[in-house]
């Protein structure tokens, strides 16, 4: 192998079982394989072994959930939440290894991952998108107590909720909401360009939220959905990273390729979906660091507004940042009234400007999925506080 040569490999199996329509399904799959990239040749893909004398040797990946155990624990949800719900579990384990410049001694690197996806009903009809993910084994948290009652409650919710009018009124957002818009107008901006171009050094120095907001990315955040000591470029973790400090960006994500063409540090953020496409400049855990409000107090502060519970599908095209408004509840005189609502934010990339308050502690959001350019990866990590903001575009 040429030092300008990349081998990358991976052993990986993966579950899917499905739920809905009075029947449950299971497909399983089994892979070895790899990626040969070539300067001046292309990228040839291989299956097995890779070609000799390219060897490099893997353990056998991590045992999968028991099909039978997820079954069980879908029929069991799609009986709870009613035949109108349609439910998929994935569950995946893999090793992945690389050998080429800057990788270093390879590594096998083991990743399991897991998701909960899908569309509950309500009791009148409505349908509530459904986003779980992490990494780990996933059938034992299908039937979470906890997340089952606040997910019941939800639904009761949802079913008693009118239309939004457009506006932009203060809000507060819980943890989970917040996470959404910080994943999607903040975590997206910092990532790296994966071809150079367009360049987007001149993002560095931007301000992208209010002075009270300080980001970092931690691939080795405890509790965190990612969990890795190397990127898919072999690139070694260093630690937390600060990419925003006080609403400025002051540090890019990068994968090997994308920094080699910034002129800039890799920063071990090389992610694949598979060892089949190339690694992108993504997120591992973004983290906010919590002020000092406690929740009660950020509603009273907001006087009248929404507070919303929950967000979903959030979407960045260009300068807008949409989501889709799943639960809110108006707020009257600093209390929350029990009217819920739902619509859509409808955002400019700017939207953490606006941020006026910081809760006081941070949790992990229990949606991990990430599929920028159609890689999808279970384990992009948000943690944050509750946030206040001045105004929030939001539609019906």
């Amino acid at each position: 192998m040429t030092a300008a040569e990349v081998v990358r490999v991976e052993r990986s199996l993966g579950a899917v079982v499905t739920a809905g329509g009075g029947e449950s399904r299971c497909h399983r799959t089994e892979f070895h394989g790899g990626r040969w990239e070539r300067p001046g040749a292309g990228v040839r893909i291989f299956t097995g072994p890779p070609p000799a004398p390219r060897r490099l040797p893997l353990p056998d990946p991590a045992p999968l959930d028991d099909h039978r155990e997820a079954a069980a624990a879908l029929a069991a949800l799609h009986a709870r939440f009613g035949p109108g719900s349609r439910l998929h579990y994935t569950h995946t384990s893999s090793v992945r290894a690389v050998a080429g410049p800057g990788a270093g001694e390879p590594v096998p690197q083991q990743r399991r991952v897991w998701s909960l996806t899908g569309d509950l009903a309500t009791r009148a009809g409505r349908t509530v998108p459904v986003g779980r993910s992490g990494r780990g084994p996933g059938a034992v948290r299908l039937l979470d107590p906890g997340w089952l009652d606040a997910t019941e409650g939800l639904l009761a919710a949802v079913d008693r909720a009118r239309p939004l009018e457009a506006g932009a009124p203060p809000a507060v957002l819980s943890p989970q909401a917040a996470g959404v818009l910080l994943h999607e107008a903040a975590g997206h901006f910092a990532e790296g360009a994966p071809d150079g171009t367009p360049p987007l050094g001149h993002r560095l120095r931007c301000r992208v939220a209010a002075d009270l907001v300080s980001l970092d990315d931690d691939p080795l955040a405890e509790g965190g959905p990612a969990h890795y000591d190397r990127d898919d470029d072999g690139i070694a973790v260093l630690g937390r990273q600060r990419i925003v400090v006080d609403g400025v960006l002051v540090r890019q994500l990068h994968s090997a390729a994308s920094a080699a063409r910034a002129g800039a540090m890799p920063t071990a953020n090389g992610r694949a979906a598979s060892v089949l496409q190339r690694p992108l400049p993504r997120m591992s855990n973004l983290v906010c660091r919590p002020g000092a409000t406690a929740w009660d107090e950020l509603v009273e502060n907001a006087g009248h507004g929404l507070l919303v519970h929950r967000l979903a599908d959030g979407i960045r095209f260009g300068d807008t940042v949409e989501a889709r408004l799943v639960l809110g509840e108006r707020i009257r005189s600093g209390r929350r009234t029990g009217e819920y609502v739902t619509g859509r934010v409808r955002e400019k990339a700017d939207v953490l400007t606006r941020i006026v308050e910081l809760g006081d502690r941070g949790e992990f959001t229990d949606n991990a999925l990430c599929g920028k350019d159609r890689q999808m990866l279970f384990d992009v990590g948000t943690c944050a506080p509750a946030v206040r903001f001045s105004a929030l575009r939001c539609a019906s």
